[in-house]
Formats: C-alpha cells, sequence, structure tokens
C-alpha cells in the first residue's frame, strides 16, 4: 500500500503530498499522524489518503514510514475534508488547516542524546559520567546537563569521551494503562492453598475487567497479579486511559414550557436533515438559549452530537451552567483558557461518543465528533468567530462545511443578525426564524439618549451624564444593579504635550500608548510593550503633559467619586487576562457582590443578569467614524446588544446612551431597538457601494521592516492581480496598494491590497499559481472583519 502525506510543517511553500510505503503489518489510515524520511531528517506527516497502488508503478523509489505516533490522535476523513476546503477557500495551505483540528500541534520533537564516544576519560570524575552514561544505554542532553553541568558534558563531547545522536520524541503517543481481565474460572482447581490469588479472582469476575492499579489500591500485590495471570484465568492488557468528566454536577432543570415562537423555532428546526442553515433572530430576552437546548435534547435522543459556540471565552460559565443542569456529563467545554491536558481530554470524549455536548470559542469548531447531529452559534454577529492570524477562517463558515457532511442543521442565533446572513435569509438561502416578544411578556427596555454636545454647554465635564448619574442613583437605592459599557480599556487613551502637541507613540507600533493608572505606566494595546510616563516632553522639553480621552479605569475612578459606598467591578482585557478570571468576575456579579459592573464589550454579550435593571452606554458612537463600511453595523449590534442586559428579571429596564451624533440613524435604530428599521437602511448603503453581501473581499496584506522594498513588492503584486484582471477580462477590482490604516506595528511597516467581486474563484486560481502571493511578509484573508 502507499500513502499520500502533508509534512506537519508551517513552509508557506510546501504545498503538495509526499507519497510513502506502508511497511507490512503497520496500521495506517487516513488521518494518522506518522513519521517519516523527509530529507536527511525525520519529520511528522498527516496521512491524507491510503491506497493499494504498488510502489513499482512510480519512477522514483518511495521510503517506507518510519511510524505511526499516534492512532488516537489522527484524523477523521471528514476533519480531512474540512481542512481540504479551509485550505483551498482561505488560501492557506493544508498542513496550516489540518493543524486547527489538533490539540497537540506538532507531534515530533527533535532531542539530543548522549551515548559513550571512543575516547578513554582523562579524569575520575569524567570516568564518573561515562559510567552514568554507559549504565543508561543513552541519555538525553538536556538531562545529562542537569546532572553533571552542561560545561563538563560539553567537554566530554569535545574531548570524544562522549558523542551525541539525534533523536525524535513522540508528544502525542496515546496514554495506555494496564487492565486485568477475566478470563476463566478455577474450574481444575488451579488456585488450591493459594488464597490471595483465588480472592483476587473471585473479584475480577464480578468486575469482568478493570484497571491493574485499582487492585493494588485494594492491597493486591503485583506478584500476585502477575502470577494470577501466569495460570491463564486472568490476563493484562494496554488500554488507552480513560478521560474524566471535568465539570461540576449542578442540580437538574427540566425543560420549560415554550411560548408560541419559541415553539414555531424548534419545530422548524427538528428532523432536518439537509445541512440547512437557520438565522434565529431574537430580541435579546426572548429565550434562545431554551430553543438550543430543546433542540439539543432531540439531537442527543438520536445519539448525536452537538457543538455550540459562544464569540467570548467569558461567555462559556454562563451557557455552560445551563447546559449543564440540564444534560449533566454529556457537556464539555473547550476554550484557550483550558490547560492541553484538558482540552486534550475533552476532545477525546467527544471522539469516542463519551459526551455528546460541546461548548467553547470559536476554535471549538474543530472538536472531533463521532456524528454531528446540530451546530449552534450564538451571537453569530459577533466579529470574534473570525480567526485573525493565519489561516484567517470564520468559525460560522466551518461550521457549515462541517454540518454539510453530516447532514445536520445550523442555527445563528442572535438579536442583531450581520447583515450578509440576514440578506441571505431574506432571499431563501438561509431559513428565517424569528423570536419578536420576550419571554413572560417582558417589555424591552427603554432607552434614553443623553446628547453629550448639551451637557458640555450646561458646564458637565464628566464622562457621565446627569441622566446616567439619576438612573444609577435610583438603580441603586432600588437595591438593583446596573451596567456601564465604555470600549476602551486604560486611564487615558493617549498622552499628549499641551505646549507643542507631541503624542507619546509606541516604539514599534504606529499607535499612541495608552496610560493604566493601577499599573501606572503607558501600554502599547497592538504589542503589549510597555514605558514609564515621561516628566517632560521628549520633543521639546515641556512639563505640560496631560491624558487625553477616557478608559475604563478613570470611569472606574469617576463611579467611585460619585457613588462611594457602590460596589464597583470592572471588567475588560486587563482584569479578565488570567484563567477564570472572567468568569469569576461575571459570577460574583450574579451574586449581587458588586452593584455596578464596568467594562468594554465583553459585559454587552449574551449575559443575562436578573437584577440588572439599568444599562449605561458611554461614547455610543465611538465606532461611528472608523473607515470600513461595517462601522454602522458593529455600532448597532454593540448598541442593542448592551441594552439588551436591562430589564430581564421582574423590574423593566432603563438604559441611557450617551453621543455626541444622536441624529444619526444608527443611534436612532439603536434608541428604538429596531434591527428591521436599520437593516433597510444599511443594505440600500451597501447596495450602492457594492459591499458585501454583494461583493466578496480578500484583504492581502504585506509588511516588512523597510518601507520602500515594501511599497516595490506591493505595486509588483497589485500589477501582476490587475493583469490577469486583464488578460481574463475578469470583472474582478483590484485596489491598492495603500498604507494600512495603521501603518506599523511591531516594528513593520504595512500595506494593504483589496481584491473586490461577486465571485473571487478564479482569481483565487491564480493566487495559488502565483509565487508572489506565498512569499515571506504576505498575509491573504479572504473575508476580512478589517
Amino acid at each position: 500500500m502507499v500513502a499520500d502525506i502533508i509534512i506537519n510543517t508551517t513552509a508557506k511553500r510546501l504545498q503538495q503530498t509526499f507519497s510513502y510505503i506502508v511497511p507490512d503489518g503497520m496500521a495506517v489510515h487516513v488521518g494518522s499522524r506518522v513519521q517519516v524520511p523527509f530529507g536527511r531528517r525525520q519529520e511528522e506527516g498527516i496521512v491524507v489518503a491510503v491506497s493499494e497502488r504498488n510502489a513499482g508503478e512510480y519512477a522514483y523509489e518511495l521510503k517506507p514510514i518510519s511510524t505511526v505516533l499516534s492512532a488516537q490522535a489522527g484524523f477523521q476523513e471528514e476533519m480531512i475534508e474540512t481542512a481540504s476546503w479551509i485550505s483551498r477557500y482561505y488560501l492557506c495551505n493544508l498542513a496550516d488547516a489540518l493543524r486547527l483540528f489538533m490539540i497537540e500541534k506538532k507531534g515530533l520533537e527533535v532531542r539530543l542524546y548522549v551515548t559513550v564516544g571512543t575516547k578513554a576519560p582523562a579524569s575520575a570524575e569524567d570516568a564518573d559520567v561515562a559510567a552514568y552514561v554507559q549504565a543508561k544505554g543513552q541519555v538525553e542532553k538536556a538531562a545529562l546537563s542537569r546532572k553533571f553541568g552542561a560545561r563538563r558534558v560539553d567537554d566530554l563531547l569535545a574531548a570524544g569521551v562522549l558523542q551525541v545522536e539525534k533523536g525524535w520524541k513522540n508528544k502525542i503517543s496515546d496514554k495506555t494503562e494496564k487492565w486485568l481481565s477475566f478470563v476463566r474460572d478455577d474450574a481444575e482447581g488451579l488456585l488450591a492453598n493459594r488464597r490471595r490469588q483465588a480472592a483476587l479472582l473471585a473479584e475480577l469476575k464480578q468486575a469482568g475487567s478493570a484497571p491493574v492499579s485499582a487492585f493494588i489500591g485494594k492491597g493486591y500485590s503485583a506478584d500476585v497479579i502477575r502470577r494470577l495471570c501466569g495460570t491463564g484465568l486472568a490476563a493484562i492488557s494496554e488500554r488507552n486511559v480513560r478521560t474524566r468528566q471535568l465539570l461540576p454536577t449542578l442540580e437538574q432543570s427540566r425543560p420549560l414550557t415554550l411560548t408560541d415562537e419559541q415553539a414555531r423555532a424548534v419545530q422548524a428546526v427538528r428532523g432536518d436533515t439537509t445541512g440547512r442553515t437557520y438565522v434565529l433572530h431574537g430580541v435579546t430576552g426572548s429565550g434562545k438559549t431554551e430553543v438550543y437546548m430543546q433542540l439539543a435534547e432531540d439531537v442527543l435522543r438520536q445519539g448525536k452530537q452537538v457543538i455550540v459556540l459562544v464569540p467570548e471565552i467569558a461567555l462559556t460559565g454562563q451557557i455552560v451552567r445551563q447546559f449543564v443542569r440540564r444534560f449533566g456529563n454529556d457537556v464539555v467545554v473547550m476554550h484557550s483558557q483550558l490547560s492541553k491536558g484538558e482540552r486534550k481530554n475533552n476532545w477525546l470524549r467527544m471522539l469516542r461518543g463519551e459526551s455528546h455536548i460541546c461548548i467553547g470559542a470559536r476554535s471549538a469548531v474543530f472538536t472531533a465528533a463521532q456524528h454531528l447531529g446540530l451546530v449552534i452559534v450564538d451571537e453569530a454577529h459577533d466579529s470574534s468567530y473570525k480567526q485573525e492570524e493565519s489561516p484567517r477562517y470564520h468559525a460560522v463558515a466551518v461550521a457549515q462545511k462541517r454540518a454539510a457532511y453530516y447532514c445536520c442543521p445550523v442555527i445563528l442565533g442572535s438579536a442583531t443578525p450581520s447583515v450578509s446572513d440576514y440578506y441571505a435569509a431574506l432571499q431563501g438561502e438561509y431559513t428565517l426564524l424569528e423570536l419578536k416578544e420576550r419571554i413572560h411578556g417582558r417589555p424591552l427596555p427603554t432607552v434614553t439618549i443623553a446628547d453629550m454636545r448639551d451637557e458640555l454647554a450646561r458646564g458637565n465635564y464628566r464622562v457621565v451624564s446627569d441622566a446616567m448619574v439619576s438612573l444609577l442613583e435610583e438603580t441603586l437605592a432600588a437595591g438593583q444593579q446596573a451596567i456601564i459599557l465604555l470600549n476602551r480599556r486604560g486611564f487615558a487613551t493617549f498622552v499628549m504635550c499641551r505646549k507643542c502637541g507631541y503624542v507619546v507613540k509606541c516604539d514599534t507600533c504606529d499607535v499612541p500608548m495608552v496610560y493604566h493608572k493601577q499599573s501606572d505606566h503607558l501600554q502599547c494595546h497592538y504589542c503589549e510593550a510597555s514605558k514609564p510616563i515621561p516628566t517632560v516632553c521628549p520633543a521639546c522639553g515641556s512639563k505640560y503633559i496631560k491624558f487625553f480621552g477616557t478608559g475604563t479605569e478613570k470611569v472606574e475612578e469617576q463611579l467611585g467619586e460619585l457613588f462611594p459606598s457602590s460596589r464597583v467591578v470592572r471588567l475588560d482585557q486587563d482584569t479578565a487576562s488570567r484563567k477564570y478570571s472572567g468568569e469569576q468576575i461575571l459570577e460574583r456579579f450574579r451574586r449581587h457582590e458588586y452593584d455596578i459592573l464596568l467594562g468594554t464589550q465583553m459585559v454587552a454579550k449574551g449575559h443575562d443578569f436578573a437584577n440588572v435593571s439599568a444599562v449605561g452606554i458611554l461614547s455610543a458612537d465611538s465606532l461611528l467614524n472608523l473607515p470600513a463600511y461595517w462601522a454602522g453595523e458593529r455600532t448597532f449590534q454593540l448598541l442593542t446588544q448592551a441594552a439588551g442586559r436591562a430589564g430581564r428579571g421582574d423590574a423593566p429596564g432603563r438604559v441611557v446612551m450617551q453621543t455626541y451624533a444622536p441624529e444619526h440613524y444608527v443611534i436612532q435604530c439603536a434608541q428604538k431597538q429596531d434591527y428591521h428599521a436599520f437593516y433597510e437602511q444599511e443594505i440600500e448603503f451597501r447596495r450602492a457601494l457594492q459591499y458585501p453581501p454583494f461583493h466578496r473581499i480578500i484583504k492581502i496584506i504585506l509588511t516588512d521592516e523597510e518601507e520602500q522594498p515594501l511599497w516595490r513588492r506591493g505595486n509588483d503584486l497589485a500589477a501582476s492581480l490587475q493583469s490577469w484582471t486583464r488578460w481574463e477580462h475578469s470583472p474582478v477590482e483590484v485596489i491598492g496598494p495603500f498604507a494600512d490604516i495603521i501603518k506599523r506595528i511591531r516594528g513593520k511597516y504595512r500595506l494593504v491590497i483589496l481584491i473586490k467581486g461577486k465571485s473571487l474563484d478564479d482569481i483565487k486560481d491564480y493566487m495559488r499559481r502565483e509565487p508572489q502571493c506565498w512569499a515571506s511578509g504576505v498575509v491573504i484573508d479572504v473575508d476580512p472583519s478589517f
């Protein structure tokens, strides 16, 4: 047999498969991770095809596969198919796409091993080292250096007393444990006068089989176990270590009685075997999660599995709690803050069918499944579902591709669907389901707009308007809670000299540094570099250094001054950076240990707090002025989602939205929480300028430490693409190159080329063949989030 193998490397130019002989008796299948000779070295490969071809059919000599690294951590054929689609659609190499499905990204690790050399030791100390190595046969160099000192080991290697050889360590080998199994009874009296063995056999007969460690824990010695196996009455075998359930046990909940709208939505999806996508447009508080759970329950009855995606790690705690109460040990979680061992454990539980529901952020879409029956994408409009590092996939598109293989439905749930998804639903490409009313007849919150121009005219220079102060006073007096949204971290958004206008910028990024008062330093939010606050202006020597702008730290300080008896907690990337810290903040707020939750957009996504009756939104128009076609859409989504956190309990919700542009149609639609009115205006804007969903976009980002060579490369690539469009008479438009919005990040200048058209399949084929597109410093972003 011959296997076609992709080498697991990040090399951009290595796109093709390589053929290897499968040695007789070696168990190799599609998805196996194997070790193969590649040039003068050994590499890890992933098997993408196995055939009965004969090695003699090739014009060159095929090499054999060295060994199978892991059968357990391999791929299913569906994963190979999905990875191949990701490679084609997002213009990345196949190895990069395959690694998305891996917990352990690289299974083969190069190690240096020391053996005894040909020269005699020169001293007794050297002889001790050589004797130690001789007794071990071979010792890893790093371990030997730790024991005897790196300098001594290097000297002995140079003298020839020791020698070093390159070896490979398998990082993904399957973890196994010894199991003792019952074979037959003591019919022939083999255990006469062997009391301990007889007792062990009696226990084993009742259990059938169990880990050897369990019997040792009961007091049976290894010798008793070995002697019993010697009689043929029992046998020891190696089995994969059993996975563990890592979630806590919670009091079980029962399905709720559905509203008419919820019941219609469930009925529309139930039993779908076409792989169709459903847009579940439900206003905030309309009970979308209950629809998810009842559909999941239907799928579990069929013995199938469910993947539930949420946009933020901080949100997993809330939805996990609801699903665990309903489905118990059938639930696992997958996100980046879990340890590698925890992720592998949960991945294997899904692969083996020990759990049937996986909940997690974007990367959970790559979790293994025996038979997928449903994919749910909560808050499906959220931009965090788009990966901002190569390969730059979109989790919704990957979910749809995986669901198509299994012919199962995809639910895109949101109170503010993306314009493209809603358009697809209206065109019949997707199916639209709507929940127009909140459960229990609760009204949507009332929204008041505070015009900050009027506040300034009245002499109010605070960040918080008078209307918001009044709202918070009434809310706290009633013993209720409030959420305040400000989509900026830090204390001040930039530091400037009032004499000459100098702004303190990052040394390697073309952006102002943000002042963080708690740590008393300036920080770049792109490369995370920090520096002390200058006491004098670096440009003119003036002492007139001032902080400008407002971040969450500054608002936290002002809230403390305005409401000294209130308990304020901040949730942003600074406070939620540690494992589970975001979930802990939200849980403590849920228990009313805090009165006000202040934060960035993390506080606006999907939270359900029964005691929150007030929401304040600062700088509601902060995104509107961005030079991006989606600025209005993102603003409307953020404002509507934030407002929807209020009034989910018995008390009616009230919202104050602060803005300098109250007349803007996005602000007006957000005040009324009228998605349809917003959509009608936004889709016409998109249609006129031919932005998505009417045209698709590819963004090419070129980077270089030198600016002039970068412009030459950018112009050459743009000319090549434009030449292709003229030759092929393609309607595709090539725009650029032009400097990126942020000209330099991490010491590298950035240029952008945009490709725009109704269909980009043909130009993608050209880009796959064009060497300039695969050069170092070139990033291709298909369907960018900008």
